[in-house]
């Protein structure tokens, strides 16, 4: 702001000399003209012109002296004018000459002000970019003790499910072993939707239907009917004979072997194999009984 105004300031002096000089210039010309007709043949135009042209070369008292001189012999009586106008040129530059050097320090003053500025944005940036990693970290390290106490705490409530011996839960049908060695004697034979003809074809479903009604047990005909049918077990109490049901919603099973592995009849181009259980992937666990 105290620059624009003093701009502002700057501009009006210097619209005030311009006008001063203007009406100076007027004044000299009405009085070398009134000195030439009054010593016409006199040689005085060429001194005088001189005289009124210069603001700075003569003293002010030889030129008030000179101007005098004509002044009387001329008749002329705004000489004190004359002087008057000069005089307040020279102040006005001598006010301009200040104004532009208080300019020159405020712009001294306003570039150290950028500076400095601009010197604590990149301070603040790069505080800005240290915290956001420092909040990387303890973000990363928040994450990583929720992940290890949902660990522990699955871990403890295995531990106590396991200690109880899984007392509400039923225990597996004593013909669970009939139907396991049942589904083991399909091995390698082909997956054929909706099939469940002993060694010929199956489907997923068809096998652990075929396996359990050898063992004497009748269980649903689709995977998601088993799925609601049979009583649910958790996957940390599962048995040899528990059917494991994959995808949501339900429409894959097979029959669990023990030590992690299950047996299936899979996919189309595929045939009835064992291969280790995908947990992640379970979405249930179901006791025939």
């Amino acid at each position: 702001n105290d620059g624009i105004e003093l701009d502002k300031e700057i501009a009006a002096t210097e619209a005030r000399i311009k006008a001063k000089e203007i009406e100076l210039a007027a004044m000299q010309a009405q009085l070398q003209n009134v000195a030439l007709k009054t010593f016409v043949g006199k040689s005085v135009s060429n001194s005088l012109a001189s005289i009124l042209s210069s603001t700075g070369t003569l003293s002010d008292a030889v030129r008030r002296s000179y101007l005098t001189s004509v002044a009387l012999n001329t008749g002329v009586s705004g000489l004190d004018q004359l002087q008057a106008v000069i005089e307040e040129i020279a102040r006005e530059r001598k006010q301009l000459e200040s104004q532009r050097t208080r300019a020159g320090g405020i712009a001294d003053y306003a570039k150290k002000r950028l500076a400095v500025a601009e010197a604590s944005a990149n301070v603040y940036t790069a505080r800005q970019a240290q915290a956001l990693r420092d909040l990387g970290d303890l973000l990363r390290s928040e994450q990583s003790r929720r992940a290890k106490a949902a660990l522990e705490e699955a871990a403890r409530k295995a531990a106590e499910f396991t200690k109880n011996k899984y007392s509400n839960i039923p225990a597996p049908s004593s013909a669970a072993g009939i139907a396991v060695k049942a589904a083991l004697s399909q091995l390698g034979v082909p997956y054929k939707f909706g099939a469940l003809s002993p060694g010929s074809a199956f489907d997923c479903s068809g096998l652990v239907a075929y396996a359990w009604a050898k063992a004497g047990v009748s269980i649903p005909r689709s995977s998601r009917s088993q799925y609601y049918a049979l009583t649910r077990i958790p996957t940390g109490a599962i048995q040899p004979g528990d059917l494991i049901f994959t995808r949501n919603p339900v429409s894959h099973v097979g029959m669990y072997l023990g030590n992690g592995q299950m047996i299936a009849a899979p996919r189309t181009g595929d045939v009835v194999k064992v291969y280790a259980v995908s947990w992640s992937k379970v979405t249930g666990v179901g006791r025939p009984k």
